[in-house]
């Protein structure tokens, strides 16, 4: 079966209908596309699709994948795994077969995947990619009034909240002195006076 055809039909055809976010039905954007392949925010490569066709349109695109591997497998392993776990979609998973494709989607988000992958803040960042990230920022809306005391209230609510950032907290081996969740996230486990400890004693 040509997994991928039938997605691009039912995208498709669902475009031809012209739906609309004021119709009085519940509607997802999806991107025809996928972002995590180079899609872009277009409106030729967005469509509405209703909830289960969203699901059915990941689906179709991560058993497509799972025959040619590689890492566009990963990111649609994962894309159907995000789907199809958290609150806001309880109940998708109807079936033993479905339940069975989850499965395995979650491990193929992850294989080949290493923990040295993940770690972009020892990446020194690019002139270019630095001016990206300022650029995108100076283009962001700012927040209402209501939302940035919304924002306020649950980071005090928080026990990892940024106002942690106001808080000290001391390396017991090298006595450096930082902000609480920057040195509990990024410090703490990566001393290099820590592992000399701990070689020490298995010495």
């Amino acid at each position: 079966m040509n997994y991928l055809e039938h997605y691009y039909r039912l995208c498709h055809s669902r475009k031809e209908l012209n739906r609309s976010k004021s119709d009085p039905y519940y509607y997802e954007l999806h991107h025809i596309t996928p972002k995590s392949f180079g899609g872009s925010d277009t409106l030729k490569n967005l469509v509405l699709l209703t909830a289960r066709e969203h699901y059915i349109a990941h689906l179709l695109l991560y058993v497509h994948f799972k025959q040619e591997g590689g890492e566009r497998l990963r990111k649609m392993a994962f894309a159907l795994v995000s789907m199809s776990s958290g609150t806001n979609i309880t109940g998708r998973i109807t079936s033993s077969r479905q339940y069975a494709w989850i499965r395995e989607a979650a491990r193929d988000a992850v294989l080949g995947r290493t923990v040295e992958d993940t770690t972009n803040y020892k990446k020194p960042k690019t002139k270019k990619h630095r001016e990206a990230i300022r650029l995108a920022r100076l283009a962001a809306p700012p927040r209402s009034r209501g939302t940035r005391a919304r924002m306020r209230a649950s980071a005090l609510n928080r026990e990892d909240s940024h106002f942690g950032n106001n808080k000290k907290a001391q390396c017991p081996a090298c006595n450096k002195v930082g902000q609480a969740n920057a040195m509990r996230r990024w410090h703490f486990d990566n001393c290099k006076l820590t592992e000399e400890v701990k070689n020490a004693k298995l010495a």
